[in-house]
């Protein structure tokens, strides 16, 4: 190992010069994320946990299939479904 002496120790992980957001800055930085990187990148650094769900085919149940203009009216999209799980979780907290 170049530069490294025995027994030095290995300090955490951590981002540095990030600083953790309090519940309010955290909810708006969840609504101003603009893609899935910048999303998962906040729970990372913030530590959000969020729980797991059923899919419907667990419970036998036939999806439904919703079409290109009930989407876009509803924002029913992945990126928002997690959005909201994860204002959830921070909310919840």
């Amino acid at each position: 190992m170049l530069g490294r002496k025995t027994g030095d120790v290995v300090k955490s992980t951590g981002v540095s010069g990030y600083c953790k957001k309090n519940k309010k800055q955290l909810l708006k930085a969840i609504d101003e994320c603009k893609s899935l990187s910048q999303l998962f990148a906040l729970i990372q650094h913030e530590h959000i946990v969020i729980q797991m769900h059923s899919q419907p085919g667990a419970s036998n149940l036939s999806p439904k299939k919703l079409g290109p203009k009930e989407i876009i009216d509803k924002k029913d999209t992945p990126f928002e479904r997690l959005r909201t799980q994860v204002r959830k979780a921070v909310s919840d907290s």
